[in-house]
């Protein structure tokens, strides 16, 4: 996994159509929904795992393209209060990102409007990355990757339009080899300045703006810190995004456009340069809720693109991501 990628672990910055155009639930008791995905994603990256090999280091990956099934869910718990709730699960929101992770949390609702969440990501699932990805014209081995975070987030502070979400998290590697290739004559401190073993600050402000009751505009800034063990894998990434929703009669859309830039800290010894880079991303979600009259039923579908352009070619990657599926509400 590159580190840039690590931040979509942890940070929410493109929410599915439904968490964004509805509010939460806080009818007392037992609730939650069900996914059951079905998609297509294609990618170029170095890092997908159906790249076993790589013949030049200075290009990206070769195109792959993969089918998948997910079937994802969240259960909560509404105290009979109705202004707390503890929450447990994953949302479909995940597979635009590529994080399919578990989060644990706890929300709270204050008299102004104004809601606290309290969240986990235990790190339960893992995703696959490579051992040493400069190996070159050798199968590379697989390992497995994963991070645990705490976040607070508070919207509508003071009842306002503004939100604001502060994460911290450690990304770890279980097997870090990078640079290990007696063909890149790397020393004992050059290898250790790739080490991928992170500690991870993510901040983000949004602000909501209603331009009718069916039409939103949702605006965010994001900076995110990467302290990893080696300081070439360390970096600062800078982001911002914007996201349209329309409520439709029995439907509802959101599409989203975002940029992040990423500066690293020290020279790669692999390619004798600082890394820098930039990645864009367009996501839609759409959801027709109530198909052929099936009550607590929606049909939803997810069209995710995003391409990383770096200073350095190995990093260049290009990802489109379209599913479709049914999600039941209880």
């Amino acid at each position: 996994m590159k580190p840039l990628l690590t931040i979509s672990l942890i940070a929410t910055t493109i929410i599915s159509t439904t968490a964004m155009a509805k509010p939460v639930d806080w009818t007392p008791g037992i609730g939650g929904e069900i996914s059951l995905m079905v998609g297509y994603n294609k990618s170029n990256s170095q890092f997908n795992g159906d790249n076993h090999t790589t013949e030049n280091l200075n290009n990206n990956g070769n195109d792959q393209t993969k089918m998948f099934v997910a079937p994802i869910g969240s259960v909560n718990y509404t105290f009979n209060s109705g202004d707390k709730q503890l929450y447990f699960g994953t949302s479909r929101s995940d597979i635009a990102l590529g994080r399919f992770h578990v989060e644990a949390g706890y929300r709270q609702k204050f008299a102004d409007t104004s809601t606290l969440t309290l969240s986990y990501i235990p790190g339960l699932l893992s995703q696959k990355t490579w051992q040493d990805p400069y190996l070159q014209d050798i199968k590379r081995s697989k390992t497995n990757s994963n991070i645990n975070a705490f976040s607070i987030k508070l919207d509508n502070i003071r009842g306002s339009r503004f939100s604001g979400q502060i994460a911290y998290g450690k990304f770890s590697v279980d097997h870090e080899n990078s640079g290990n290739d007696p063909l890149l004559h790397l020393t004992t401190n050059e290898k250790a300045s790739l080490n991928r073993n992170a500690k991870v600050l993510y901040t983000e402000g949004t602000f909501v703006q209603p331009f009718s009751r069916s039409l939103i505009l949702r605006t965010a800034v994001n900076f995110t810190n990467i302290d990893a063990d080696g300081r070439a894998m360390s970096n600062n990434i800078y982001g911002a995004a914007a996201t349209i929703i329309q409520l439709l009669p029995q439907s509802s859309l959101a599409f989203t456009l975002s940029y992040k830039t990423a500066l690293f800290d020290a020279t790669h010894p692999v390619f004798n340069k600082k890394q820098q880079d930039n990645k864009f991303g367009a996501f839609l979600a759409y959801e027709y809720n109530q198909p052929f009259n099936w009550k607590n039923w929606g049909l939803v579908s997810l069209i995710g693109y995003s391409s990383t352009q770096s200073n350095i070619n190995f990093y260049d990657s290009s990802d489109v991501l379209v599913s479709a599926g049914l999600n039941y509400k209880f």
